[in-house]
């Protein structure tokens, strides 16, 4: 105790270090005390606080340090033992400088000072005012010093400090007093002759271990770090006898973003913008997910809403004549995915356009039974340089009466008379005309005069409906005839091939299927026209779209979630990955699924398998680890006569240990290796007396290392 308070002593003068990287001291500093000289077996040792320690301005307060490795040191001295001393940190010419001071080594409730100087360390504190666990510091100070307080420390107590002896006023002992420094030596004594039995008490075994088990994980989202905690516990005769504080331990893991658990995104409709959403979540060394907090705004990635015309239907606006551009917002997500942020509304790019009602693009409607022709007309509108057509051609209301007309305007006939010189008869032929804009139109070819002479007109001949004329907008087909007369044979003689005649055939239009048109959500119906000729069905056009066909809307009718068959993968966890669509019913009750986007994956699923390190086959022996240690100390009686049992010798007793490695290995389902772990442990023991440990360890040793290591 007295090396030790002389230590902190010299360490409250060091008042005023100098860091290795300061130049020389100026005459200001000059007086101040300076750095004990440091011992000529000079070591540095890697040490780093067992807790978070503050350091105070200038008092030293006491603060525990574990020991790293140590060249030279072995290893069996540092385990289990924890350095004590004092840190702090003091302000010298505008510097703030921290010092550690060392003096003592623990173990258990023994602890062994090193030398009156101790170890030190001093370092910038300028940009700190704590000491971490995982901040290492090197103090140094004499190997000499630290190696004897060590091996004080690990040897065990004698004989006369574990045994108490009960003695009357009257017993003696030869062998007190000074005595071998041999510890064998020292472990013997003579009989003692006593008027009452000696009394021992046997000294309590303690065993110090470092565990996880109960010590949460820490996240530390300012260093983006998840740090796993240990805590050390004391066992006494195999019982824990005392709990340490969880602290952080050396292993820690990486802080990672899953946007894939955080499908929603931030959507700012007003702004044109979406923000990606994620969540932290860190991966053990066994290759399992952690998922850390909530989901949280990626600010630094914006995604940029825009107008998509694309897969949006123009809305015809038939009271004010105008097609009006619709348009959804979408943005392009980090998976280069095209999310739909709204559905089809007015578009605020595209100005509408104007409608235009014409005939040019619609034939005549002729009824030949009511002598009036009715003119059809077709909405049009024109963008980007296409015309488009807006609804089918329909009666406007204009109307044109027929003329039946045989000459022109300067007496000419327009048709040529049929003249029979057989008989010397001529027959006048006529066309039907019509007025339009002051433009005179023929609507039907030259027509013989049938009140005129024995010339008839017949559809013989003429029946092959592939030669009349379909007029698919009108819906009626013109049938054909020619005309003759009777020579006085009797046999017919035509005057003329056939021609389209005012007999007329309405369509019959059945509905056989539909054009679809997914890209804008309608479908022109494909219809089958049909005409009865004499009790016969021949089809005019088959699943075709007639002219002034309507356009059939898509009705919404939900929307689904479907897998792509393709996944991604965060360490063990599986997401299969879907896309959202919108379920459209077409008019033949067929249903097309319009993407609007990634869906929620499905999962997580760990898809990883585990092998190495299960089973005591798997854990090797190390070549060259067996070694002893002293694990017990056998004590000899005797009885003699009139004084009972006596003790008459001790001697050591031995145990082999032996060191033993394995290799763990975490293997996702697509042949990723995760994680890929060796570990080496010490079973201890593994046998007493002589001989060597087995090629492989206890099972009960195997099952206390897998619980350790989490495999």
């Amino acid at each position: 105790m007295r090396i030790a308070v002389a230590a902190l002593a010299a360490f409250l003068a060091w008042s005023a270090p100098a860091l290795a990287q300061t130049a020389a001291p100026t005459p200001a500093t000059a007086a101040t005390a300076t750095a004990p000289a440091a011992p000529v077996d000079t070591i540095a040792v890697p040490v780093w606080p067992v807790a978070a320690v503050t350091l105070p301005e200038a008092q030293p307060i006491p603060a525990s340090f574990a020991l790293g490795r140590i060249d030279g040191v072995a290893p069996e001295l540092l385990s289990g033992v924890t350095a004590k001393g004092y840190a702090r940190k003091v302000a010298v010419d505008n510097q703030s400088i921290g010092q550690v001071l060392v003096v003592s080594v623990a173990k258990g409730d023994r602890e062994e000072t090193i030398s009156t100087e101790g170890m030190t360390a001093q370092f910038d504190a300028k940009e700190t005012s704590q000491l971490f666990p995982e901040k290492t510091i090197e103090v140094q100070g004499s190997k000499a010093a630290l190696v004897a307080a060590l091996q004080r420390l690990a040897t065990p107590k004698t004989a006369k400090e574990e045994k108490t002896v009960v003695k009357d006023d009257t017993s003696q002992n030869p062998t007190t007093g000074g005595g071998s420094s041999n510890d064998l030596a020292s472990g013997y004594k003579s009989p003692t002759v006593a008027a009452t039995p000696q009394t021992t008490t046997d000294e309590p075994t303690v065993d110090t271990r470092t565990t996880t088990e109960g010590c949460p994980v820490r996240i530390d989202v300012a260093q983006g770090r998840a740090f796993r905690q240990s805590k050390t516990q004391t066992f006494t005769d195999g019982a824990l006898s005392a709990d340490g504080q969880c602290s952080d331990s050396e292993v820690s893991f990486a802080l990672q973003k899953s946007y894939l658990s955080c499908s929603v995104d931030v959507v700012d409709l007003a702004g044109l913008k979406a923000w990606p959403q994620y969540s932290l979540y860190y991966i053990d060394d066994s290759g399992e997910n952690h998922p850390v907090g909530e989901c949280t705004q990626d600010t630094e990635t914006v995604y940029t809403i825009a107008e998509d015309e694309s897969q949006c239907a123009m809305f015809l606006d038939f009271s004010t004549s105008q097609a009006v551009p619709q348009a959804a917002l979408v943005y392009l997500n980090r998976n280069n995915a095209r999310i739909e942020a709204r559905g089809c509304d007015t578009s605020t790019k595209s100005a509408a356009v104007a409608m235009t009602e014409s005939a040019a693009n619609c034939s005549m409607r002729h009824d030949f039974a009511g002598a009036m022709s009715h003119e059809l007309s077709m909405w049009t509108y024109v963008r980007g340089g296409v015309t488009y057509q807006a609804a089918p051609c329909a009666d406007d209301g204009r109307t044109f009466p027929h003329e039946t007309v045989y000459a022109d305007a300067g007496g000419n006939y327009i048709c040529t008379p049929i003249t029979n010189l057989t008989t010397k008869t001529v027959t006048l032929q006529s066309r039907k005309r019509i007025t339009v804009d002051g433009v005179a139109q023929y609507i039907t070819e030259c027509t013989p005069d049938t009140s005129s002479s024995a010339i008839m007109a017949t559809t013989d001949g003429c029946m092959e409906p592939s030669q009349w004329t379909h007029d698919l907008d009108a819906g009626v087909s013109y049938g054909q005839e020619r005309f003759y007369y009777l020579k006085p044979s009797g046999v017919r003689e035509y005057v003329a091939g056939c021609q389209t005649s005012a007999v007329t055939y309405a369509h019959d239009v059945t509905v056989t299927g539909y054009q679809h048109h997914d890209d804008q959500l309608w479908s022109y119906p494909l219809s089958t026209v049909t005409i009865s000729v004499n009790g016969s069905t021949y089809t005019v056009a088959s699943s075709t779209v007639v002219p002034g066909a309507p356009q059939v809307s898509y009705l919404p009718n939900g929307t689904t979630t479907q897998a792509t068959g393709q996944s991604s993968y965060e360490g063990c966890n599986a997401y299969r990955l879907t896309a959202n669509y919108q379920r459209w019913d077409r008019p033949d009750d067929t249903e097309y699924l319009k993407n609007v986007g990634a869906g929620l994956p499905i999962g997580p699923t760990n898809v990883c398998t585990a092998s190495g390190g299960m089973s005591a086959a798997e854990w090797n022996k190390v070549a060259g680890s067996d070694a002893s240690y002293q694990c017990g100390t056998h004590y000899q009686y005797e009885t003699w006569a009139g004084e009972g049992q006596v003790l008459v010798g001790t001697w050591p007793i031995y145990c082999q240990y032996a060191d033993y490695t394995a290799t763990h290995v975490v293997i996702r389902e697509d042949g990723t290796t995760i994680s890929s772990l060796n570990s080496v442990k010490r079973e201890q023991p593994c046998t007493e007396y002589a001989g060597s440990c087995t090629q492989n360890p206890t099972a009960g040793a195997v099952a206390t290392w897998r619980a350790q290591l989490g495999w």
